[in-house]
């Protein structure tokens, strides 16, 4: 009897086609049900992955020559340099140390001067001495320039360090709304301060690299230099301004403090009166800073209501930690607002627990020790509705009689404040804020028994000025002292993230603080500063003493954030969840005292030294070293240049300007540039040459690049200095540019030619062919300008190449950069030229392998690297064995192609199925159960789970970016990612949580007309200048998100190299088979007999949960500070309280009810027996 297996070799395709379904499986032996629940594609799924690896290799080989770019590396001649941690970090201390001093010296500077012209100012008014002004508009021009009104800001220069027009030669002054402009302090003020543009001049001359400086008083006015004029709102009016509630201020004005917010949430508070208690909440929490220690009490009860049903409420702290304060972070500041916005009043008015959760929190060992301030917010009633009782009702005959309406008495209040308060140092003063009610008895007196205030407040609005007598307790305390370093913060007048020395100037007249000034310094000119001291694989990174990250590779750029940055403590940075390496706890434990050392630990597999140091009193920064760092192998200029051709910098039609024609003739017209070109739609291109671009990491002073408009001249100098011979100074020399990169200019000129020469099958489907070195070197071809801010190293297709470099990499679909539209980007990596390394000394280094880069191999597993090559070039002519490649990549070359192109190949791959050819992918055909409604569908998708392949992202409008970058093959097909999950562990499920996350207000929409968008490099350079005064609206955020991503393990393919299974769920039913293109990233999902039709149910709620819990890149918006919550113990923070004055020495009036008091407890109590017993004596007399 002949065998199936033959019988279907022999049998022909055109009677299967005529069989039914039920047919079919009568021949084969099996059933419709069995054929599904086997498949029949196996076959054709690794005859598809081979075919598609083997287009992409053939892309990859033809259209990049990567192995010739490796070439040029290979020759390339390399100088050994030795580094030496101990020198580095030395030399990063002192001049890291010297640009933090000189910010402070500056705002000491600032501060000095204005206790001494308040304080003249002050002795010649009491002479009446002054010039007196009624109006601030009477003053003249050299007295008062205002940010508000532009004709006094002029002349305006547009400044490249401050990324907008200012005026260096004068300030303004700002003054915020609801400050009264022509009250007689701020005239004052206005007039005494102009004397400070003397000093700003002077700290600008002695510094130039100072950003802002400023004074903001305790009025509300500020004095900022250089003068700029003030951003606008949507509606085109100038933006609000308080320096008050600015974190610079609030630190330097009022010192570190423990503030414990009590808020009555009973429901007597329901309505308006609630909101406002929110707000003045809310606005404590805002003036805080990380020096602060801060919780919120909601104090409440539970109570019986008017029917007899029993209500839960209990007294609860909100912050992450219930039994102690909190530090007062941005993360923990967000934590609290988010919880107090989201309070419902209700419960009873029963407010003792509350204030001995209060003083509870007090007397953690988790605080400043410095103050202790208690901020209570009530309405004052003792009695709340009608449906708040206080005891169960009972029944009689005549039906149900509700409990007893609750009354309060407040001296048990009274009692915990006076007992508690007399037991903890320093002494918590009482500031209380009454909303709308006439309740002040108990808030009033509460106040002015405890050293407070009390204040009522009719509305939330202008809640700064109406709690003065808060702020202004604060702000009294303050003595003069040496000023602090703030925490990161989003600067207002647009540097991004900054920090500032603040200084606090306090009169010597009449002790009272003035204000404070302030001189910044941003996080992006830092960041700079250190990565021109690293190399190789070496990182850096800086801390406060809290041990919170200021800077660090693994956040977002300071420039990206959205608003105030939450920064996490180094140990989740550079620690795994298990604590390991345990060794960098020493690490962390020293740079927060702000020592200086070094300290090698066992980190991912190897050595890794931690050289740490000091900037100034409040950072310490670290460098971190591997063991292959400390030999640096720098790459050469090319000895005999004759070979090599001219390159050319990106800005092509600069070369057209006169200034580029008289010092470069002919240079024009020899590079043929084509305008608005078929191929590149508003481009200008160069078919005759590649051109050359510099990230904005090569260049000395990254500002002055990036806001330089003279782009002519740009031009010539980048031309000349890629192309002669003149030496190359670097940035220590006076240079332009860093030392190094005109050597890989050189050496990639000569793969231009073989761009320009190849010729295969799919060279009309390439758009652009580049490399991007390490240094930001970046070639690319058709020669063409890029975005000033562009830097290949920080691009997803360079981080691919460099995370897995022994493979052929394919991106997701991404809007073009350079604006051709929706492209795929292919990459390899190249490596640092091969050394030549004699055998034995390799087999000394290890007998068995494997072995470093230049030793001879067989196999890629002989090598570190996992890359064994011939190299091609002339140097290994005469080579007979493949050699490893070095470790260290050097370089990420990469082509990249249209994506409608690059899925039809793929597709048309995939149409034929050997004997089934009505099963290719796309193809419609009749279920196994005699349904028309099945197909095979089939993706591509990466090694983290997004598709790269689908026909939904073809028809995807390029500018709609959402339907096709980074989509998730969860959130396509829940049920299979679900199995390759949890089933099969293809994919390990990885989580963390992005605190510098971004969500959007509204939910996502696609753009629909780029009218307004800046599309090509051209236009996104310029938008800085023609963005206009009112600003851009923005959807989006800052939040915290716990973000979900998935890696893939192509090990549990096995054998087979497949996986399959039987999916039948609510989103779609069929057959699936999973491969792998193991010389790629990516992997094949074809799905046989799949049948959607479930899934276009009306209200199909279980699809879209299954989709959701398996979605590559999903998250949701979490109240992630309390995972950002510090785990050290008291002692971990440093305790240094500023000199403060003596609590007796503050004087603070206290009144309520229109009745002036200065009392303390035993005082209120004869005033309150006093009042009783008139009461008494009224009543016997009838008054009443």
């Amino acid at each position: 009897m002949m065998p199936k297996s033959l019988i279907l070799v022999i049998i022909p395709s055109v009677i299967l086609v005529t069989f039914h379904a039920g047919a079919i499986a009568e021949l084969f032996g099996s059933s419709p049900e069995e054929m599904a629940s086997k498949g029949t594609l196996s076959g054709d799924v690794q005859n598809w992955a081979t075919l598609i690896q083997n287009y992409i290799l053939e892309l990859a080989n033809h259209g990049i020559g990567r192995d010739k770019t490796q070439a040029l590396f290979d020759s390339a001649n390399y100088t050994f340099e030795s580094k030496d941690g101990d020198t580095l970090l030395s030399n990063v201390q002192a001049s890291l140390g010297d640009y933090l001093m000189r910010k402070r010296v500056a705002a000491e500077r600032i501060a000095t001067a204005v206790v001494k012209l308040h304080d003249e100012y002050l002795i010649k008014k009491r002479r009446n001495e002054t010039i007196k002004y009624r109006r601030l508009r009477d003053m003249p021009l050299n007295l008062y320039r205002d940010s508000d009104i532009p004709s006094t800001v002029l002349p305006k220069r547009f400044s490249t360090y401050f990324k907008q027009e200012v005026n260096h030669d004068y300030s303004t002054v700002k003054i915020p709304d609801q400050v009264p402009r022509d009250d007689e302090a701020v005239l004052d003020a206005v007039y005494y301060t102009v004397e400070l543009d003397g000093v700003f001049r002077q700290n600008r001359k002695s510094d130039q690299h100072i950003r802002w400086q400023y004074f903001g008083t305790n009025l509300g006015l500020i004095r900022l230099y250089p003068g700029r004029e003030w951003d606008t709102n949507f509606a085109g009016f100038y933006n609000d301004y308080d320096p008050r509630i600015r974190p610079w201020h609030i630190a330097a004005s009022s010192g570190p403090k423990d503030v414990v917010i009590v808020l009555d949430c009973s429901a007597s508070m329901i309505g308006k009166k609630f909101d406002i208690a929110k707000s003045v909440a809310i606005t404590v929490i805002n003036t805080l800073t990380k020096q602060d220690w801060v919780n919120v009490v909601c104090a409440r009860e539970s109570h019986w209501d008017s029917v007899g049903l029993w209500h839960y409420y209990t007294s609860e702290v909100l912050g992450c930690q219930s039994g102690s304060l909190v530090p007062a972070t941005n993360a923990h500041r967000k934590d609290l607002i988010e919880k107090v916005s989201q309070l419902q009043a209700g419960g009873t008015s029963e407010l003792e627990i509350g204030f001995r959760i209060a003083f509870d929190l007090l007397q953690s060992t988790r605080r400043s020790h410095c103050q202790s301030i208690i901020v209570f917010v009530t309405d004052g009633k003792d009695i709340d509705n009608e449906e708040v009782r206080c005891a169960p009702g009972y029944y009689t005959r005549s039906g149900y009689v509700p409990g007893p309406v609750c009354r309060y008495n407040w001296t048990k209040v009274w009692n915990v404040a006076e007992n508690r308060n007399a037991k903890i140092f320093p002494k918590a003063r009482i500031f209380s804020f009454l909303t709308v009610d006439e309740g002040e008895v108990f808030p009033g007196n509460l106040s002015c028994a405890n050293g407070g205030v009390m204040v009522r407040l009719e509305t939330g609005e202008d809640l700064i000025n109406k709690m003065r007598p808060y702020f202004d307790y604060l702000s009294q305390r303050t003595m003069e002292w040496e000023g602090l370093w703030t925490a990161p913060y989003l600067d207002a007048w647009g540097l991004g993230v900054a920090i500032t020395y603040a200084v606090p100037a306090v009169s010597k007249i009449t002790g009272r603080t003035i204000g404070v000034a302030g001189v910044d310094a941003t996080l992006e000119e830092i960041e700079h500063f250190l990565i021109r001291y690293q190399w190789g694989s070496v990182y850096t990174f800086i801390i406060n003493r809290q041990g919170e990250t200021i800077l660090h590779p693994k956040l977002k750029q300071s420039t990206s954030l959205l608003e105030d940055p939450i920064f996490i403590t180094i140990s989740q940075l550079e620690q795994d969840k298990n604590g390991e390496p345990w060794e960098f706890s020493d690490v962390e434990r020293a740079m927060r005292n702000l020592e200086k050392g070094q300290k090698t630990v066992f980190k991912n597999g190897e050595n890794i030294t931690y050289y740490y140091g000091s900037a100034g009193r409040e950072y310490g920064f670290a460098f971190v070293l591997k063991q292959s760092d400390m030999v640096f192998r720098r790459a050469q200029e090319p000895l005999d240049e004759r070979r090599f051709s001219t390159s050319y910098w990106n800005l092509l039609i600069e070369y057209n300007s006169t200034w580029a024609k008289e010092r470069l003739p002919g240079v024009y017209d020899h590079l043929d540039i084509r305008y608005n070109d078929s191929r590149y739609p508003l481009l200008t291109v160069s078919y005759k040459h590649s051109s050359i671009f510099f990230a904005p990491k090569c260049h000395c002073d990254p500002n002055k690049y990036f806001f330089d408009d003279m782009l002519h001249v740009k031009t010539v100098d980048a031309h000349l200095y890629i192309n002669f011979d003149e030496p190359d100074a670097g940035c220590d020399g006076g240079g332009q540019y860093e030392k190094g990169l005109r050597a890989d200019v050189k050496i990639t000129a000569p793969i231009e030619t073989y761009w320009k020469e190849r010729d295969f099958e799919w060279i009309d489907q390439i758009k652009w062919t580049y490399v991007g070195m390490r240094s930001g070197v970046f070639r690319t071809y058709p020669g063409h300008r890029s975005t000033r801010l562009y830097d290949a190293t920080t691009r997803a297709w360079f981080k691919r190449a460099k995370n897995a470099p022994t493979k052929t990499v394919i991106s997701n679909a991404y809007m073009d950069s350079a604006g051709v539209g929706k492209i795929i980007t292919i990459s390899q990596a190249v490596f640092e030229g091969i050394p030549v390394i004699r055998q034995d000394e390799c087999l000394r280094r290890s007998p068995h392998g494997p072995w470093p880069g230049g030793c001879e191999c067989n196999t890629e597993n002989d090598c570190i690297s996992a890359r064994c090559y011939m190299s091609s070039a002339a140097v290994f002519a005469n080579d007979l064995h493949p050699r490893c490649a070095t470790e260290r990549v050097e370089a990420v070359t990469s082509l990249d192609m249209l994506y409608n192109d690059f899925y039809h190949q793929t597709i048309k791959i995939m149409e034929s199925t050997g004997l089934r050819p009505m099963k290719g992918c796309g193809t419609y055909y009749e279920c196994p159960d005699g349904r028309k409604a099945c197909m095979t569908r089939c993706y591509l998708f990466d090694n983290e789970g997004y598709i790269l392949t689908d026909d939904d992202f073809v028809s995807a409008n390029d500018l709609d970016e959402k339907k096709y970058k980074e989509v998730s093959l969860g959130k396509k097909e829940g049920e299979i990612m679900k199995e390759l999950v949890y089933k099969y562990k293809l994919f390990v499920r990885k989580e963390q949580v992005d605190f510098q996350g971004t969500c959007t207000i509204t939910p996502y929409t696609p753009k629909v007309t780029l009218s307004g968008i800046p599309m090509i490099p051209e236009e996104q350079d310029d938008y800085y200048k023609f963005k206009g005064p009112i600003p851009a609206f923005s959807n989006s955020y800052g939040c915290i998100q716990d973000v979900v991503r998935y890696v893939a393990n192509a090990s549990v393919l096995g054998d087979t190299g497949m996986l399959t299974g039987n999916i039948s769920g609510p989103c779609m039913s069929g057959f699936y088979y999973v491969t792998a293109l193991p010389k790629t990233n990516l992997f094949l999902l074809v799905i046989e007999n799949y049948n959607r039709s479930k899934s276009e149910k009306p209200f199909n709620f279980n699809c879209k949960i299954t989709q959701s819990l398996v979605t590559s890149g999903s998250f949701r918006i979490i109240n992630g500070t309390c995972s950002a919550q510090e785990e050290d113990s008291s002692n971990s923070r440093p305790q240094i309280c500023p000199p403060l004055k003596n609590e007796s020495l503050v004087n603070v009036t206290c009144s309520f009810n229109s009745a002036p008091t200065s009392v303390r407890y035993c005082d209120f109590l004869f005033l309150w027996v006093g009042f009783l017993v008139w009461m008494t004596n009224s009543l016997k007399n009838g008054f009443f």
